[in-house]
């Protein structure tokens, strides 16, 4: 699990929670099914408008796959294993499948077959898995644009929420005792605003940047896996492969230890088999 999306979910709702409890003289007066039906429900009814029900729901099991899922990714185990898979395919090449396990990533899965069962060449291992990445982003940047479309439409409900409550007071002015309603009818008015701005800054726009965020790991990985499946394929050496992957990654990340240090080939082909 994800803790800091998950304390930061918590502390968006204490957040709001102590800003009512707050500065309200009436809690109450935030429990107001006027405002939440207007914000929430227009968000989600605008939403469909503008997006595919499959494609909503799809947002939403992401929201909690990437954003609530597990947060560390293993970049240096990754590359280890590249490095392993390297100098098995420069002694033993039908070896390199069983260094392949249930934990592999995926695209490096494939690259590997690619490799191994089809015989593809550096050239057009880079010209496929370029293409798969490329594929991947845009896939990404679509997951994304749904967040950030529906952050944009709550402040807008929150607004008109407002405006109707307006209208309602307005209507009322002039007949008696009017004067005495202005105060409590203009908070109330004024509470679709809150969930609004509320919904918007503190759900919908974290939610689209977490997931940019994580879509941003992602295409690092997979650009390591990319690069060094071509790098395997030209049988360079895994002490270059090792380096080379790295210079990806920021200084603090990056270990000091040698993960290709070399075997020898007669150890390779022992493990291989």
């Amino acid at each position: 699990m994800n803790m800091a999306a998950i304390l930061g979910m918590l502390f968006s709702i204490g957040i709001g929670t102590y800003a009512i409890m707050d500065s309200a003289k009436n809690p109450k007066l935030f429990l107001n099914g006027h405002a939440i039906i207007i914000v929430i429900g227009g968000t989600f009814t605008v939403g469909l408008l503008s997006f595919s029900f499959s494609r909503l729901a799809a947002a939403f099991k992401i929201l909690f796959r990437k954003v609530f899922g597990r947060e560390k990714t293993d970049f240096l185990g990754v590359i280890q294993q590249i490095c392993e898979i390297s100098e098995t395919f420069r002694n033993n090449p039908k070896g390199v499948q069983s260094l392949l396990t249930a934990k592999s990533h995926p695209f490096l899965v494939d690259g590997v077959k690619l490799l191994i069962d089809y015989g593809f060449s550096a050239e057009d291992l880079e010209a496929i898995l370029e293409n798969a990445l490329a594929g991947k982003k845009k896939r990404d940047r679509e997951e994304v644009k749904v967040w950030h479309t529906l952050s944009r439409f709550p402040p807008a409900f929150g607004l008109l929420g407002a405006t109707i409550g307006m209208i309602a007071l307005l209507e009322t002015l002039g007949e008696p005792g009017s004067q005495d309603r202005i105060g409590p009818a203009m908070a109330t008015a004024l509470v679709a605003t809150f969930y609004g701005l509320m919904a918007a800054n503190l759900v919908f726009i974290p939610i689209a940047e977490r997931l940019a965020e994580v879509s941003s790991g992602d295409v690092i990985l997979r650009t390591i896996i990319k690069k060094g499946v071509v790098l395997v394929a030209e049988k360079k050496h895994p002490s270059y492969i090792e380096e080379f992957l790295k210079s990806f990654l920021p200084p603090a990340v990056r270990s000091t230890s040698s993960t290709a240090s070399a075997p020898s080939n007669d150890k390779g082909t022992k493990k291989a088999a």
